[in-house]
């Protein structure tokens, strides 16, 4: 791990779900000087701002929706992510395709969530190991939640948060929840939420 360890937020354009993800998980690590998270899309609407829809939840969450711009993902982004949360599986996909060697580092942001909060108390204490911070932490749990899916079974459609993008505001609210239980999910089990 390089002295920052980066979070790399994916969905399609890069304009509803992982702007949401991004800025909850900004807002979870707000502290964290040594986690950085970005985002991007497979098929991004570059230069776009954040869906006004999401927007609205993200910045009624309390979270900053300020100065965003949609921007494509490329294999040196992926390449370089130390953990890379999609939005569904195809995204992991799309990108295990072209780059493979990443597909350890590659989970859907539910997945995530629900791997880590299986962990036993015992094992994600192992892997916070005394004084570790939060990103050293997460560097620990990566392969560890990789290993610990491999005999869970494949990720399932309840692992794929939801495309809200045109559609009914019902819709971005069943989305947003999914990311906002997610990033909650994951700030209990690192026991980061207040």
């Amino acid at each position: 791990m390089s002295t920052t360890f980066t979070v790399f937020a994916v969905c399609t354009g890069n304009i509803c779900r992982s702007p949401a993800m991004e800025r909850l998980l900004v807002q979870l690590f707000h502290d964290q000087p040594d986690i950085a998270v970005t985002s991007g899309g497979t098929y991004a609407h570059d230069g776009e701002d954040m869906q006004e829809p999401m927007k609205q939840r993200v910045a009624d969450y309390g979270a900053d929706v300020d100065g965003f711009s949609a921007q494509q993902v490329t294999p040196a982004a992926i390449r370089s992510a130390d953990l890379i949360l999609s939005a569904t599986r195809v995204h992991i996909e799309d990108m295990a395709a072209e780059v493979p060697e990443a597909r350890e580092r590659m989970f859907t942001l539910p997945e995530f969530a629900r791997l880590l909060q299986s962990m036993d108390r015992a094992g994600l204490d192992d892997a916070a190991g005394g004084d570790r911070s939060p990103a050293q932490t997460l560097a620990a749990l990566v392969p560890q939640l990789d290993h610990s899916r491999r005999s869970a079974g494949a990720a399932t459609r309840e692992d794929d948060v939801v495309d809200p993008y045109m559609l009914p505001e019902s819709v971005y609210d069943t989305s947003f929840g999914q990311i906002r239980d997610s990033v909650e999910a994951m700030a209990q089990a690192l026991r980061l939420s207040e």
